[in-house]
């Protein structure tokens, strides 16, 4: 992964758990629920840009070996690791 790359992932995820932080105190000081819940769809909305921000990042650092690669083994496990990973992004 690229520093700036990296940067811009740990950029999202402080964005999320600043809006995270908010809703505590929002829960904490009694607020409506539907304040409560905009700002959870804040923090859900910042979860998945940082994740698929890294999806991203993924996919472009074995671009190469799934585009190039002699061995159709190789491509296969890389296209089944990027399957994997967004699998896994799909579920939360």
């Amino acid at each position: 992964m690229k520093p700036t790359q990296q940067s811009e992932i740990i950029r999202r995820l402080r964005c999320a758990a600043g809006h995270l932080n908010a809703v505590i105190e929002m829960v904490e000081e009694g607020k409506p629920y539907e304040q409560v819940l905009h700002q959870l769809g804040a923090v859900e909305a910042a979860i998945r840009a940082a994740g698929s921000k890294l999806i991203i990042c993924e996919a472009q650092s074995i671009q190469n070996i799934i585009l190039d690669s002699s061995s159709p083994k190789q491509r296969l496990v890389e296209l089944q690791h990027l399957q994997s990973l967004y699998t896994i992004f799909l579920h939360y």
